[in-house]
């Protein structure tokens, strides 16, 4: 006998569609994305870290990272691995490349994102700078899809609602990007130069 199919979770199915929006929007902004399972997210971080060719990664002091277990494999496979905010130890000039390896990437936990524009809400707090991803080449985020929101005013209201907002929140759309007056664009300028987006699906 065949038995009835399961219902579709609406909460997943609308994370799923917040997640492909994500995406797109990220490509359109030179930036990439992949959904991966928690289990799959620290090969995932390897994989990406290496194709960029990052020799250092610095990455937030946060939890999750470490529950995914992204430093202990980033640093089996080679690269050297810093952490927020002990990494600064080396000094300004060893993360921003100038001395050590010119190639770092900066791995941040954002606090939320915004599906319709492709746009990161880094919150600074004691474990993750308002710098990690400025001072990198390279940016690699980890997020987690429950925190996936569709608008930026949704994004922005639930960043402020506690009443004790962060000392600072850094809205990342891409790369790094400007354009000098004849219009031409010039990447990594003021920020990394590439950006992926590990999506963990927690849900």
């Amino acid at each position: 006998m065949d038995l009835p199919a399961r219902p579709a979770d609406p909460l997943a199915a609308a994370i799923a569609d917040l997640a492909q929006t994500l995406a797109a929007a990220l490509v359109r902004r030179r930036a990439s994305a992949e959904t991966v399972s928690g289990a799959d997210a620290a090969a995932a971080a390897v994989r990406q870290v290496g194709a960029w060719g990052s020799a250092r990664a610095l990455l937030a002091g946060d939890p999750l990272l470490d529950a995914l277990g992204l430093p202990a494999a980033l640093a089996e496979a080679g690269h050297e691995v810093l952490r927020w905010p002990d990494g600064r130890g080396l000094g300004w000039r060893d993360l921003l490349g100038l001395d050590g390896p010119a190639a770092t990437c900066g791995v941040t936990v954002p606090a939320l994102a915004v599906a319709e524009r492709g746009t990161l809400v880094l919150a600074t707090g004691p474990g993750h700078g308002r710098s990690i991803d400025v001072v990198s080449m390279h940016h690699l985020a980890v997020l987690p899809v429950s925190r996936l929101r569709a608008t930026l005013g949704e994004a922005l209201a639930e960043t402020y609602a506690s009443g004790a907002p962060p000392s600072a929140v850094s809205l990342v759309s891409g790369p790094s990007r400007t354009s000098d007056i004849e219009k031409i664009s010039t990447l990594g300028a003021h920020g990394a130069l590439a950006m992926h987006v590990l999506m963990i699906d927690d849900i």
